[in-house]
């Protein structure tokens, strides 16, 4: 083992808080619709592919084609995310000493590129990102392993030296079928204990001893 190599980050409910505004956004298409669509359905959709989310809308009556569907979310959330990203706590904060101690970072997200781009834009004044893997990027999104892999691959590293860093039970699914070393930090939904994952209530007061601890232990 040669120790942590890469952290591979979920976006939507692991690095931000945009959790609600999808939410907020399949909320307002269902009931322009006349739809039954309730809060628990948008929560068993957390970590979906945007293929998913269309799907489940267009089955709950919304009547438009997946092209329409897809566009009206994105614009409603990227019109939330351009008045101001909310940070998950302790996100920013591990990225930064991710970042002086020289330890590449990506992002892994179901979400569009349109999306990601505006974290990276924010990110980039203190944290540069190795590569970024958004849903337009895969054939099987989460929880197909797929997205992690890709991060891998074009990183160069070996996945097994990787921290995956997800807040949903679809996306730790894909994290742990990938075979990095999967950390759960519930948000919007709960994560069940298993071996083969590490759940932190937060990633408040973590760091990069945490990460590499994790990666250690599995020798």
């Amino acid at each position: 083992m040669t120790g942590l190599e890469a952290v591979l980050w979920d976006m939507d409910g692991t690095l931000i808080d945009s959790e609600p505004a999808w939410i907020r956004a399949q909320g307002v298409l269902a009931k322009r619709f006349g739809c039954k669509w309730t809060h628990a359905d948008a929560l068993a959709l957390v970590g979906s592919t945007m293929e998913q989310t269309v799907r489940a809308l267009q089955d709950a009556g919304v009547e438009l084609d997946e092209v329409a569907v897809q566009s009206a979310l994105q614009e409603d959330v990227l019109a939330e995310m351009h008045r101001g990203l909310v940070w998950r706590p302790g996100a920013l904060e591990i990225m930064r000493e991710l970042c002086r101690a020289g330890i590449r970072q990506a992002i892994v997200t179901t979400s569009p590129n349109t999306l990601a781009q505006v974290v990276v834009d924010a990110l980039a004044d203190e944290v540069t990102l190795a590569t970024v893997i958004t849903g337009d990027d895969v054939a099987c999104g989460k929880p197909h392993p797929e997205p992690y892999l890709l991060a891998a691959s074009r990183l160069g590293v070996d996945i097994t030296h990787c921290v995956a860093i997800e807040d949903s039970p679809i996306g730790l699914t894909a994290a742990v079928a990938s075979g990095a070393c999967a950390i759960g930090v519930p948000h919007d939904t709960e994560l069940e204990e298993a071996m083969d994952r590490t759940i932190w209530p937060t990633l408040a007061r973590r760091g990069v001893r945490d990460l590499c601890e994790l990666i250690g232990a599995r020798e």
